[in-house]
């Protein structure tokens, strides 16, 4: 009962604390992102949970994820509300559209990938709608059809190529992330002989469900709480991609080859595992997309990272990040976990980016202890 409990109160603890700052009012707006530095301050200081979770009860699993995609998109109407009934300062406008932008990051970017990945149809449909949070409606067409088939290869945008740093793979992504999600949907349109203008096509019901909800925001809010929500949105939008970058930062795939678990940067800490509803452990993800987050199992064997949110902010500083933290478990990755195929491709990536070439130094011994199934 535990494990339900944490996801129970901790994700939907964050949204809660979001919506009390709006209905507190005044400088409470910060209260949905002060969450943010204390639980990555706690998340760095806790060690490593490799324990499965006991988590059986499919409901009682999901119910917790619906709340957040949910609440996630409740909070606008909070801020919207808030914004046309008082007069707010600079600092707190600030402050509210941070909150916004946390909130729908985290926990509504992992609650609406969860979402996405189920196959009950109500999930998928409220998992499509609450990622407009984030300003995209059709992440998950990109996500599910070119990311979970093209990971780790030079075809994915997710996976950020080894010496590019946090900011230019935020920057980029905002154009990838939709480019890549229009481009399937046309080409899955143009299979079934349908024009990109049917009413079909996934982007215009993004619009469609856009324009409903700005409409409602602002019969809550008017045109000061629609500005509120589509900057929060398009704030979130940003750091929803940077977040992105630690998950295959660097690690390399032949096309076409066997995804395998090594494909994925596990992040073990406790509150990064559970206000992620566990993409920080999602090795398992990628092996069956179907699987929901509470049947995932840690995979001891992989390489070990620090807190996802330690990360984060190590990553702020690039070189901080390359030297201390991703460059010496790719150089790891590449002499015991990557096949012959794969170090080939690392060794020029590594020298695109300007970093030693450990795994010429290393020759022969490459690889000798290469655990190719992980």
């Amino acid at each position: 009962m535990t494990d339900y409990l944490k996801f129970w109160l901790i994700p939907n603890g964050l949204v809660a604390a979001g919506i009390a700052g709006f209905v507190l009012g005044g400088d409470w707006v910060w209260l949905g992102i002060a969450t943010f530095p204390i639980l990555a301050a706690i998340d760095a200081l806790l060690p490593r949970n490799m324990r499965p979770r006991r988590m059986t009860n499919n409901f009682l699993a999901t119910a917790p994820v619906w709340m957040a995609a949910i609440g996630s998109l409740a909070i606008y109407f909070f801020a919207a509300h808030h914004i046309a009934n008082n007069e707010l300062t600079t600092m707190q406008i600030v402050g509210s559209i941070a909150s916004l932008m946390w909130i729908s990051v985290v926990p509504g970017g992992p609650a609406a990938h969860e979402l996405w990945h189920r196959r009950h149809k109500a999930s998928r449909v409220l998992g499509q709608i609450s990622q407009i949070c984030m300003f995209d409606g059709i992440r998950d067409i990109g996500h599910i059809v070119g990311h979970h088939i093209d990971v780790c290869t030079p075809e994915d945008g997710d996976t950020a190529p080894r010496g590019q740093t946090l900011y230019w793979f935020a920057l980029h992504e905002l154009y990838v992330s939709f480019s890549i999600g229009f481009r399937l949907e046309k080409r899955a349109l143009n299979k079934r002989g349908l024009s990109f203008w049917n009413w079909r096509n996934r982007t215009w019901s993004w619009v469609g469900v856009m324009l409903v909800f700005q409409g409602l925001i602002f019969l809550v809010g008017g045109w000061a709480g629609v500005a509120l929500t589509v900057t929060g949105m398009l704030a979130a939008r940003l750091w929803i991609e940077s977040f992105n970058y630690f998950q295959h930062y660097g690690l390399i795939r032949v096309e076409g080859s066997r995804i395998g678990n090594r494909h994925v940067w596990n992040h073990m800490s406790e509150l990064s595992r559970i206000v992620s509803f566990e993409i920080t452990n999602h090795a398992g993800h990628h092996q069956d997309s179907y699987m929901p987050y509470n049947k995932l199992v840690p995979h001891p064997e992989a390489i070990p990272m620090p807190s996802l949110f330690t990360c984060f902010f190590v990553a702020l500083i690039p070189p901080l990040w390359h030297r201390r933290i991703i460059m010496p478990a790719l150089k790891r990755w590449d002499l015991e976990y990557a096949t012959a195929e794969e170090r080939t491709l690392a060794r020029e990536q590594n020298k695109r980016a300007g970093w030693p070439d450990w795994i010429g130094e290393a020759g022969d011994k490459a690889g000798k202890a290469a655990t190719v199934g992980c």
